[in-house]
C-alpha cells in the first residue's frame, strides 16, 4: 500500500528535528556551562523542572546576547542583560562569572560611545578649521588676482 505523504506531514517532521536539534545544542551548552562552573546551581531554589528549564533559558539567552558584537547591542539591551542577570542571580544561581563578563561588555560600549564622541568633536573642529582655511584661501586669491591686475599710469604716478 502506497501512502502519499502531505506537506503538513513534511512540515512537521521538519519542525520535530528543528526541535530536538535546538534541545541537542542547548543541551551541549548546558553542559558546558555546568562543567566550567560547578557551583553555579548551589543555591538554585526552583524545583519545578518547567521553572528551572525556563531560567536555564534565561540564562542561555543572556550568554547569547553576551555573544553578540558590542556595536549590535543598544543602551537597552545592556539594561535588559542586567534586568536578566539579577533575575537569575535573585532565582539563587551563581552568577559572578558572567556579571564580571557583562560588566567587561559595558565598560567597551562606554569607550567606544566615549571614544565617538571625541572623534566627532575633533572632526567638527577640523570642519571649522577647514572652513576658515577655504575663507582665507580665497582672500589670497583676490589678494593675487589684484597684485597680477596691470598698473595703470595713474597707480604708477
Amino acid at each position: 500500500m502506497t501512502e502519499t505523504v502531505t506537506l503538513e506531514y513534511v512540515v512537521f517532521c521538519l519542525s520535530f528535528m528543528l526541535f530536538i536539534l535546538f534541545f541537542n545544542l542547548q543541551a551541549e551548552s548546558v553542559s558546558v556551562i555546568f562543567e566550567r562552573h560547578p557551583d553555579i546551581a548551589s543555591k538554585f531554589r526552583p524545583k519545578n523542572q518547567h521553572l528551572r528549564t525556563a531560567y536555564i533559558n534565561v540564562l542561555l539567552s543572556l550568554i547569547k546576547t553576551l555573544c553578540q558584537p558590542t556595536k549590535e547591542l543598544s543602551k537597552d539591551d545592556m539594561n535588559d542583560a542586567y534586568a536578566s542577570l539579577a533575575y537569575l542571580i535573585d532565582a539563587g544561581l551563581n552568577l559572578d562569572w558572567l556579571e564580571e563578563k557583562l560588566e567587561e561588555k559595558k565598560e567597551k560600549q562606554e569607550a567606544g560611545e566615549k571614544r565617538m564622541k571625541e572623534i566627532e568633536e575633533e572632526l567638527k573642529d577640523l570642519k571649522k578649521k577647514f572652513s576658515n582655511l577655504e575663507v582665507e584661501l580665497e582672500k589670497k586669491k583676490a589678494d593675487a588676482s589684484v597684485a597680477r591686475a596691470p598698473l595703470s599710469f595713474d597707480d604708477v604716478v
